[in-house]
């Protein structure tokens, strides 16, 4: 439609990641004003009309001006979304933040399920995009009037002091980071692995992605129940875990049948860590729900604006990184040095979710 290339496509891209970072502390703000009710209902009106958009513009130009202002309305929506739902389970009085988490990976197959539709059916991008935005304006006609009214001028828990909020959330902001590399470095990544390093061929491709977001979806429709059997560390702690092994075995057997399965691992195991970390951004001492989560989303997000490249790059650079002779990984290369450093972010995640935080069930 645009005409643009691939280096083109990634700047608008990462334009749409850059307007979600800088919005992110705004809304933290925003929320001890106005409360994440009123947040909630104005972001998640301004993103369903300005998607279709996208589709309408008079070039890349306008393309370039539109996609932060889109990523300005994700990043609020994003956070104040998240504030109503951890106010839900507060009310709710047992976990329910990976559900609604579900929803939003199940929003993403609904998403591309019907693009896929409508590029059968012989639609162009703009009846797409404004179909989708009318039966959103639908389903938020029904929705946004229940969200939770919250009061601004509340007193936050004085229980904590500068120094103890400010490491809980510096501590939970880097398990949002491992995590978010992780999940970016899967949807990202995981097409090439299956045919450069696996040997795919490129009917099979898409299924290492398919099988991570897939054991996403699963993971998080059950992960309010396990949760509350085995409690909320427990959960990041194995989840951890899982992903590690996931990508390791990847990584060490890099067949197109284990590393399925380790994506699929991968995808089980990172499921509910971000449900948790939010949650427990929400509770901090000192910090009102909505400005913990938005400090903890702002740290995690940045993920998928440097994440993905570094991996790239660390996969092409690596001999050029250190002194002649040594390596990262001895006897690996390519793409399986890129994940490599994904597998070691899992261990990091590990170590802190074992050794540094303290989740409150």
């Amino acid at each position: 439609m645009y005409d643009i290339d691939n280096g083109e496509t990634g700047f608008v891209l990462t334009s749409l990641a850059v307007g979600a970072l800088l919005a992110m502390p705004l809304a933290g703000y925003l929320i001890v004003r106005n409360g994440s009710q009123q947040l909630s209902i104005v972001s998640t009106l301004v993103f369903i009309l300005s998607v279709p958009a996208m589709a309408y513009m008079p070039g890349y130009l306008g393309l370039l001006i539109l996609m932060p202002l889109i990523g300005v309305a994700t990043g609020v929506m994003d956070v104040a979304i998240n504030a109503q739902s951890v106010e839900i389970e507060r009310l709710w009085g047992k976990p329910i933040t990976s559900s609604f988490h579900a929803c939003f990976s199940g929003g993403m197959f609904l998403g591309a399920g019907t693009a896929a539709l409508f590029i059968y059916l012989g639609f162009d991008l703009g009846h797409h995009l404004l179909a989708v935005s009318v039966i959103a304006l639908l389903v938020a006609a029904v929705s946004l009037p229940y969200f939770l009214r919250d009061d601004p001028a509340a007193a936050v828990d004085s229980g904590g002091n500068g120094s103890k909020f400010g490491l809980a959330i510096i501590l939970l902001g880097i398990a949002s980071l491992c995590t978010m590399i992780g999940e970016g470095a899967m949807a990202d990544w995981t097409p090439l692995y299956m045919t450069r390093v696996t040997g795919s061929e490129e009917a099979l491709a898409p299924m290492g992605q398919a099988a991570f977001s897939g054991a996403m979806l699963v993971g998080r429709s059950v992960g309010d129940y396990v949760r509350a059997r085995i409690g909320s560390l427990s959960v990041v702690r194995i989840g951890a875990f899982l992903s590690f092994l996931g990508v390791s075995a990847a990584i060490l057997f890099p067949t197109p049948l284990v590393s399925i399965l380790g994506f699929g691992l991968v995808g089980l195991g990172l499921a509910n860590i971000v449900p948790v970390i939010f949650s427990e951004a929400s509770k901090v001492p000192g910090l009102r729900p909505g400005v913990g989560i938005s400090s903890v989303s702002t740290i995690g997000y940045s993920a998928f604006l440097f994440g993905p490249p570094l991996i790239g790059f660390v996969s092409d650079y690596q001999n050029s990184l250190l002194p002649q002779g040594m390596a990262f990984f001895p006897g690996v290369e390519g793409l399986r040095v890129g994940l490599g450093l994904v597998a070691l972010l899992m261990a990091v995640l590990l170590g802190l979710a074992v050794f540094y935080l303290r989740v409150d069930d």
